[in-house]
């Protein structure tokens, strides 16, 4: 059968008539309603928070930190959630937060950057005590340095004195800490304690040396120990450094 002719009368779509719903253009997401808020002098310890507010579905947050505004790089830091928790204030969390806003089709937008700066103390109520330890100090390392190789040394181990020296040493140079946490004989309990505990990459490595430190005893806690750790890593040429700095022969 034929078909039936369009009825000439019917009259033509509106093209003033407005969009149906589904073809209503999206408006551009996601769009932020609230930037993070500067913390300045903020207690050393205290726990703080930087808070994003932001319009649209399924958004996804990451947080990132730099030591200035204009640093290349930039720390990722805290989870995927529009607040940002920074518990018990070190020096190292000083610097600038900002919070990129992912929609589902990809689009992002980044917010300001919100500084967060420490409280100092004033310098002169240090003055004396600083002189007083700094003698103190002083007669210690004259003592340190008129006495014969300890026992420990003696053994073949070289203690490292501090946590913060082997710090200082690998802090720049290592960035799996939990694998040097697994080779310096660290339970995985622990270094899960550590990775909550720390919201920065390099504070989980400090934390890492220092839970070695507690856990070992003193003659233990030594160079040749961490070279070895170092080897199992393939860090060659890092153990290799710390050997010759500290005239350390381990590496056989």
């Amino acid at each position: 059968a034929d078909q039936p002719l369009p009825d000439e009368n019917q009259p033509l779509p509106d093209e003033d008539q407005p969009l149906s719903d589904e073809d209503q253009p999206l408006p551009p997401f996601p769009q932020i309603k609230q930037h993070p808020i500067s913390r300045q002098n903020e207690t050393p310890g205290k726990d703080v928070e930087f808070v994003v507010e932001a319009a649209g579905m399924n958004l996804s947050y990451t947080w990132h930190h730099q030591t200035s505004r204009y640093a290349h790089s930039k720390e990722k830091v805290g989870g995927n959630n529009e607040t940002l928790h920074i518990q018990n204030l070190q020096s190292d969390d000083e610097g600038y937060y900002t919070c990129t806003i992912t929609d589902p089709s990809g689009g992002n937008v980044e917010t300001r950057p919100a500084q967060l700066t420490l409280r100092t103390t004033s310098w002169r109520k240090w003055i004396f005590p600083g002189l007083i330890v700094s003698a103190v100090i002083l007669v210690i390392a004259v003592l340190i340095a008129k006495r014969p190789n300890t026992m420990s040394q003696l053994q073949g181990c070289t203690v490292i004195g501090s946590d913060m020296k082997a710090i200082r040493v690998i802090e720049n140079d290592i960035s799996d800490w939990r694998l040097l946490g697994e080779e310096l004989g660290i339970t995985s309990t622990e270094l899960n304690r550590v990775d909550k505990d720390q919201h920065r990459e390099l504070s989980k490595l400090r934390e890492t040396i220092r839970v070695w430190q507690r856990r070992v005893s003193k003659d233990e806690f030594c160079w040749e120990r961490l070279i070895d750790a170092l080897k199992l890593m393939k860090e060659i040429s890092l153990a290799k450094s710390i050997s010759n700095e500290y005239g350390i022969q381990r590496l056989e």
